[in-house]
This record gives structure tokens, C-alpha cells and sequence, in this order.
């Protein structure tokens, strides 16, 4: 297996449609994702990889399972979105990063959600999980909470991850347009009379004259230096992406993370597919501490932890199509970037070694780039917001 890192910048906007119908609250109206899901490039560079297997094959064309086969090798790794000035080379300070869950902007100042056991305090439900309800709550700051803007700074991230605010709410993200379009006639070619569609377009521009990509590192089988060979057709319509090759700094963990911490905060820096919904795979309901409560083992992490509090963002439902078989694939529910999980040792020691948890794969499906984490610091005991 080989590795290539290269960052892909979309040329005339990006559409990555969502799982919505067309008639959902607008007559042929789309609605795209905030940014690109991984399975989506995932699946684009298996297409890439795939068209060069019938190159090599000739002028017959392969089965579905011949087309499986050839591009299962291709893997998507670490993924980052980046926002550069224009003909910057990409470097870790462009990266941009989805806002943690435990962020609240209150008063216009960005506030941390720390969470406190509150057994007093039950959610709204059924109440048939006492692990559940056991969860610790974080306590939401007086005033009126506003949600911050949906990307981070490399900066503001890192300053996060070690238990500091940034002073600025986040950055905005890709500005939206909306493209107008005809329906055509498959036989005749020609456009259907009244049959307009509207597309939901990321424009990769913004007006601070900084550009938006999409930073991959990928695997794949066999010798093939300069992969993905030029242009890579990307999302809805197939739109045009230019490769840029990076250096492998790019998906590196900054030296201001942390070393050790008495907590573990986990942030999915992408969508995650856990088996059983919101839960971390790996963790199983036990009885700590005379409360019932998740324990089990993370990957990477030294000892028995014990889940303290999750605070997840609504499910992402990503529907995604097959290529080779020409039909939508099972749509699954993810939980989404951006959500943060908090751990604490069953043996009361603290965490270390974090920098080996940067972007570590998480959950199911991780050769779709799903699952990647950011570790953090965490002091359990703290309550001050």
C-alpha cells in the first residue's frame, strides 16, 4: 500500500447533495451538506482509481464485482478542511476545524459547556437507560445562547483543546449560491417544458480573498506515483477539482497539545458511524462507583475509561450511491463532527501521551475517512465556565 497526501480545490463550487428529496419544502429544490462528507470523497477517488484499472484493462468493461474489487484498496486517511490566501502553499495554520460541541457563544463571548454529575436533573424521555441518565450535564452560562459559527481556526481549536476560549465566535464557511437548472429529456435531449431544478453550490471563494479545499491523505494498492493523475470529478455534476500535492506536516498534531490531562475530551474532527447510534463503540454498561454509567476500552488509550458526558449534535444522514451496481447504497446515520465525548480513567489515572490520539480513526467504516477524533484536555472537577 502506498500513501498519497494532496489537497483537492474545486474549481466551479462544490454540490454534495444531502440525503433530502427533491420535494421536501421547495417543488425541485436540493439541499447540500455544509461540507463534503468523507464517504463522498472517498468515493470519487475510487472512481479515479477505477478509471485507470480500464485503461489497463482495454476496451471490455468490468462487472460490478470486477469494479469492487479493483478499487477496494483505495482508502481515504485523515481529512482536513483548509481555507488558504490565495497561492499561499498550505501549511497547519490553514486548517480550519468543525466547532466543538461544548462551545456556546453567550454575550458574544464563546463559553465552555462543562459538564457536572446533576443526578437531580433527568432528561425528557422514557427513562429506560439508567447509564443514560447517569450522564453528567453541563449547566448552560446566564443569557441568551446563540450557537457559534460552524468552523474553527487551526488557532482557536488548539487553544480549545488545552481549556482556553478563543476570542473570536468562528468563521462563517463556504458562502452558498444557488444554480437554476433545466431538466432534460433522455431521449430527445432537449429541455423539459417547466421542468426547472435549483442546486444548493459551495462557492470555494469568499471575499477575503482566501480559498476553500480539501485536504485528503490516501491510500491505495500497487505503484502509482502522481495519484490521482490530474482533475478528480467531485459531488453532484462531477465538478472539477485541481490535486495539489502536501507535505505530510500538513496532517500532524500541533506541539502546543497537551501532554497529560486528569480528563479525556474527544471531538470528532469528522462524522462518525457507531454501531449503536450516539455510543462509542468498545464501551458496554457496567456499574462504577455504585451508579450504572458506559465503561469499556478506547483505542489508543491506556486502561478501562468511563464515559462521563456526550454532548452530540442531531445525526447526519449521509446516503451515498454504487457506482458499479447504478443504485443508492443503505443510508446510515452519523453522528456528527464537531461532537464531543468526555472520559475519565476507571483507575483514576490521568491520560497521556494525547498527541497520539490526533485524528486517530474511531468507530466503523474508517476506510471512508469516518471517525477521526482531536484530544483534549479535561478537568473534571472544574465547574467555572
Amino acid at each position: 500500500m502506498n500513501t498519497a497526501r494532496f489537497a483537492l480545490l474545486p474549481r466551479d463550487g462544490l454540490f454534495c447533495k444531502d440525503g433530502r428529496g427533491w420535494y421536501t419544502s421547495d417543488v425541485g429544490r436540493s439541499h447540500s451538506y455544509a461540507w463534503p462528507p468523507p464517504s463522498t470523497l472517498r468515493g470519487a477517488l475510487r472512481a479515479v482509481w477505477g478509471q485507470r484499472a480500464l485503461q489497463v484493462r482495454g476496451a471490455r468493461a468490468p462487472s460490478a464485482e470486477e469494479w469492487e474489487q479493483a478499487t477496494q484498496g483505495v482508502s481515504l486517511g485523515r481529512m482536513l478542511s483548509l481555507r488558504r490566501p490565495l497561492e499561499e502553499p498550505f501549511a497547519p495554520r490553514h486548517r480550519m476545524w468543525p466547532t466543538p460541541a461544548d462551545a456556546l457563544v453567550v454575550g458574544g463571548r464563546v463559553r465552555r459547556l462543562l459538564p457536572r454529575p446533576h443526578p437531580e436533573v433527568h432528561t425528557l424521555g422514557t427513562e429506560d437507560d439508567d447509564a443514560l441518565e447517569a450522564l453528567w450535564r453541563p449547566m448552560a452560562p446566564a443569557g441568551k445562547p446563540k450557537p457559534p459559527l460552524p468552523f474553527w481556526t487551526e488557532e482557536s481549536l488548539v487553544g480549545w483543546l488545552r481549556g482556553q476560549a478563543p476570542s473570536s465566535p468562528g468563521v462563517t464557511g463556504p458562502e452558498r449560491r444557488v444554480d437554476v437548472r433545466v431538466t432534460l429529456n433522455a431521449a430527445s435531449q432537449t429541455a423539459e417544458p417547466g421542468m426547472l431544478y435549483q442546486a444548493e453550490v459551495l462557492e470555494m471563494l469568499d471575499g477575503e480573498e482566501r480559498e476553500w479545499a480539501l485536504g485528503l491523505e490516501c491510500t491505495h494498492p500497487g505503484e502509482a506515483s502522481g495519484f490521482p493523475w490530474g482533475p478528480v470529478g467531485l459531488g453532484g455534476k462531477r465538478r472539477l477539482a485541481l490535486a495539489e500535492p502536501v507535505q505530510a506536516e500538513l496532517f500532524t498534531a500541533p506541539r502546543e497539545l497537551p501532554d497529560r490531562s486528569p480528563g479525556l475530551r474527544l471531538i470528532l474532527a469528522t462524522p462518525a458511524h457507531f454501531r449503536r447510534g450516539w455510543l462509542p463503540d468498545g464501551l458496554e454498561r457496567e456499574e462504577h462507583e455504585g451508579r450504572p454509567c458506559w465503561m469499556g476500552e478506547l483505542p489508543g488509550v491506556e486502561g478501562r475509561v468511563v464515559l462521563r458526558a456526550a454532548l452530540v449534535n442531531r445525526p447526519m444522514e449521509l446516503s451515498t450511491w454504487d457506482m458499479a451496481r447504478g443504485k443508492p447504497r443503505p443510508t446510515r446515520r452519523l453522528v456528527p463532527a464537531g461532537s464531543t465525548y468526555f472520559f475519565e480513567r476507571v483507575d483514576g489515572r490521568p491520560f497521556t501521551a494525547l498527541k497520539t490520539l490526533w485524528l486517530a480513526a474511531w468507530g466503523s467504516d474508517h476506510e471512508e475517512g469516518l471517525g477521526r477524533v482531536l484530544p483534549g484536555s479535561w478537568n473534571p472537577n472544574e465547574e467555572d465556565t
